[in-house]
């Protein structure tokens, strides 16, 4: 199947290579140190203030059950803006190892989806596999959570 599709933002997380659609990008900033906010589930690392906007910052690693790992000079905040229904759109980050590069995928036959809650599709660029995550779900996750 050599499908090609939108063109996506792609990061990594441990060893494994994960994106987003390149429209939900706003900005990829340096890591800075995040302010924890309590009682908030342990995969909200906290907030940050970007000229004056306060943002969430969801840790995906915490998220997916994935080793925590140390903070290092490649790790950065990928800013996303994702529509809300009828509301302005939900501005957030996200904690990336690294980021790797704006570019198609070709879409991966995705076999059994257990275990895939959060991917929307499976992708493939230069022979590596790509997990293509649906934020809306994410999103969605978090907030059922946080009402919970």
């Amino acid at each position: 199947m050599n499908n090609t599709t939108d063109i996506f933002f792609s990061f990594m997380l441990s060893d494994t290579a994960y994106a987003v659609p390149v429209t939900a990008v706003k900005e990829v900033l340096p890591y800075e140190q995040v302010t924890p906010v309590p009682r908030t589930p342990e995969y909200l690392r906290g907030v940050v203030n970007i000229r004056g906007t306060v943002i969430s910052v969801i840790d995906f690693r915490v998220l997916f059950g994935l080793p925590i790992s140390e903070i290092g000079k490649e790790t950065s905040i990928i800013v996303s803006e994702v529509a809300n229904n009828n509301e302005p759109p939900f501005v957030f980050g996200f904690i990336a190892d690294s980021v790797n590069e704006v570019s198609s995928l070709e879409k991966e036959p995705a076999g059994s989806r257990s275990n895939m809650q959060f991917v929307q599709m499976i992708g493939k660029n230069n022979n590596q596999m790509v997990l293509v995550l649906d934020l809306n779900k994410i999103l969605s996750h978090i907030e059922e959570n946080i009402k919970n």
